[in-house]
């Protein structure tokens, strides 16, 4: 078998005077150097591809998907990895997974020529060009990816979602409560952040002793005594955020969703399951007064348990008019009411003091149509506001609430104390927050 013409600079020049300034055919140029035409077609088509100001051969590429492959073939004078083209296509690994990776390589040709174009008003007006009449040879890479579907990926998604359906479809059905109507019925937001349901702490280590027994109590107790505070109150909706830690840990490794390791109670499963039992009582407990508003808020010890828990209580209140379930992905999130608008996040990620521009960038709609603005965060265990001063004259306040967990080893040693409670307040729809109440959990150690 006869070896690829491995042609000179000096030959490729040649053939691009040959074709453009002589307009000898490709047959005629071939006889010249013992080929066929085809040859000499396909070397000047690859000189010819240059952009005209001489620059690197420019980039051919093409995509072909099926339902279940994806192929993709490159032509770069540039090297592409995996990541690149991945990253090019925007393509979902959690989904797609890479079968074959293929690079080769060939010759390229440039024009050796340097411009430099005038330009006013976004308008070429003259340009210098440096030809020096050569061409130059170009590595070109060639790049074909083909991808294929997670079949096991897909089967297990939609499994879990034909679970979520059929959760709903068996969903129990809550008759819609009657409840008094109010002209200026008010809202009641009731705070139960950093539970750590699942924490393990012993007295003698730590102070006080916390388990999921202990954790219910204390959930219990405290809950029952901030709805007591306003059995005389004429409340409209209840508002209750969820997540903020709720769990201690976010996996059966026992670790945070950071992965520090923990000292937790019992078997993950066990936790997940009685946690979830626990958040309905509440939420049922809430809905004998007023329909109730859930907001998961996501925190750094459970990031992803708070997600499992938010799509469970969904399916749980699918059929209930009376409570509705917000687990939208966004760590920040907003409850306007009437002139009210409160924030709601962990308080791990920003910077609490940039949080009252975040809220006018993230919802300038709900800004506008709001008179008195608010920030609940948790993370800190322990209370505190921070009246930022740009934001003095709207009201603006970021409050740092309690926890309603025991401390733990860690935090004993650190010196860190502080009440443990859980808060609500009371907004007026036109008057905003009219009060504030305070509730510390009953302990017992049976």
């Amino acid at each position: 078998m006869t070896p690829p013409h491995k042609w000179s600079t000096e030959e490729l020049e040649e053939v691009v005077r040959l074709r453009d300034i002589e307009k000898l055919s490709y047959d005629a140029i071939a006889e010249k150097y013992g080929m066929t035409g085809e040859k000499v077609r396909n070397a000047y088509r690859r000189i010819k591809r240059v952009s005209d100001d001489g620059q690197a051969l420019p980039e051919r590429n093409q995509y072909e998907q099926g339902d279940d492959f994806i192929n993709i073939v490159c032509a770069s004078p540039r090297m592409l990895s995996k990541d690149d083209i991945i990253r090019q296509y925007n393509i979902d690994l959690n989904e797609w997974e890479i079968e074959r990776f293929k690079v080769r390589t060939s010759e390229g040709y440039r024009k050796d020529r340097k411009v430099d174009w005038h330009v006013e008003d976004g308008k070429v007006l003259t340009g210098d060009v440096e030809d020096t009449g050569k061409m130059l040879v170009v590595p070109l890479y060639h790049i074909e990816v083909r991808l294929v579907k997670k079949k096991q990926e897909i089967a297990a998604r939609s499994a879990i979602q034909d679970m979520i359906e059929d959760a709903k479809n068996h969903a129990p059905k809550y008759q819609k409560i009657a409840y008094p109507q109010y002209k200026d019925g008010m809202l009641y937001e009731i705070d139960m952040f950093d539970i750590h349901f699942g924490r393990l702490t012993w007295d003698e280590e730590s102070g006080e002793s916390y388990d999921i027994k202990l954790a219910q109590k204390a959930i219990e107790s405290t809950l029952i005594k901030l709805l007591a505070m306003i059995q005389h109150q004429r409340i409209s909706r209840i508002l209750l955020p969820l997540g903020n830690d709720f769990f201690n840990v976010d996996n059966k490794f026992n670790t945070t969703t950071g992965g520090t390791p923990q000292q937790e109670d019992t078997r993950w499963q066990k936790t997940f399951r009685k946690g979830r039992e626990i958040c309905t009582w509440m939420i049922d407990t809430c809905a004998q007064i007023a329909p109730v508003d859930v907001l998961i808020v996501p925190g750094n010890h459970d990031e992803q348990r708070s997600f499992y828990l938010g799509e469970s209580l969904e399916c749980w209140y699918h059929k209930s008019d009376d409570v509705t379930i917000d687990n939208s992905a966004a760590k920040r999130k907003y409850y306007p009411f009437g002139a009210n608008l409160i924030g709601f996040t962990h308080g791990y990620d920003e910077k609490l003091e940039k949080l009252p521009l975040l809220m006018a960038i993230d919802r300038p709609d709900l800004w506008s149509q709001s008179t008195y603005r608010e920030w609940h965060t948790g993370d800190k265990h322990n209370k505190k506001d921070l009246v930022p001063r740009a934001d003095e004259s709207t009201g603006m306040v970021v409050r740092i609430l309690r926890a309603l967990a025991a401390q733990d080893a860690w935090t004993f040693n650190k010196g860190y104390r502080s009440l443990r409670s859980g808060e609500a307040f009371l907004w007026h729809p036109v008057s905003g927050l009219v009060a504030q109440y305070t509730a510390t959990p009953d302990i017992h150690y049976d």
